[in-house]
């Protein structure tokens, strides 16, 4: 009678651990980085075809169109809430009962930091901003400060264009 045996032998079962030991402690460091990456690359990119549907709202139906984080239906400089963009006739940076969102950006995570130096940004009919609104977005992930792609610029004629920035502070050892 044969007989068969179905399984791993111990020296088997060793190597194949050792081997995806080995492999982990080479990919795992370097994964984190990866998901921080991918997490600004992300956001930035929902903040910038954001601010194209803005303008190009703005643009096709001749009004003013505000991009703020809204608290209580008014804008404020605490860009880590939720973006809102929405129909503002009056410009007076607030939501009123006969304007309405067009869309909402999630806000950042919570270990991130994103900042512009603005209240709002207004675009106008014409494509451009209302006056003294331009600057840059700028995301930081304190883990990583550089990390690449982390800063959108706003021009004063509305256009917007991302880039590399070192605005990020580097953490002290």
């Amino acid at each position: 009678m044969k007989h068969t045996m179905y399984g791993y032998t111990l020296v088997e079962v060793v190597i194949s651990t050792l081997l995806i030991g080995i492999l982990s402690s080479i990919t795992l460091p370097n994964l984190s980085r990866f998901l921080a990456q991918n997490r600004l690359d992300n956001s930035m990119s929902h903040v910038l075809k954001s601010l194209h549907v803005a303008r190009g709202y703005a643009v096709s139906h001749s009004t003013n169109i505000t991009v703020c984080p809204l608290i209580s239906g008014s804008c404020t400089k605490d860009w880590q809430n939720n973006i809102y963009i929405f129909e503002d006739r009056n410009s007076n940076l607030s939501l009123d009962e006969s304007e309405y969102i067009i869309k909402v950006v999630e806000k950042v995570h919570d270990r991130d930091e994103f900042s512009y130096p603005r209240t709002a940004i207004t675009y106008r009919a014409d494509g451009s901003i209302n006056f003294m609104q331009s600057g840059s977005f700028i995301y930081c992930n304190n883990r990583y400060p550089d990390l690449t792609g982390n800063q959108i610029t706003v021009s004063q004629v509305g256009r917007v264009r991302i880039k590399d920035s070192d605005k990020c502070e580097k953490p002290s050892l």
